[in-house]
């Protein structure tokens, strides 16, 4: 799948789903979601958000502070756990 359009299915996702719905089309990829405001339940509403979305499950080895720091870190993660196929 190609790159921009996974970016920019996180980024929907992201905007339902983590609270920070004002900011996103101005996050960069690599701005911490966690200092624009996003919180630990946020995350958690974004991970079953991108799991529905993209047909896979997070193993516990991906639940860490580090996955959702970023877009691009989510998108990373995505991209391995869905095979790159997409959903």
């Amino acid at each position: 799948m190609d790159e921009q359009v996974r970016e920019k299915q996180v980024r929907e996702i992201l905007q339902e789903h983590s609270g920070l719905s004002d900011h996103i089309r101005s996050i960069g990829a690599y701005d911490s979601l966690w200092q624009m405001g996003m919180t630990s339940l946020a995350s958690v509403q974004v991970m079953l958000a991108l799991e529905s979305a993209f047909g896979f499950e997070f193993p516990d080895s991906k639940l860490r502070h580090n996955t959702f720091a970023c877009i691009s870190n989510i998108i990373d993660c995505v991209e391995e756990l869905a095979g790159g196929s997409g959903a």
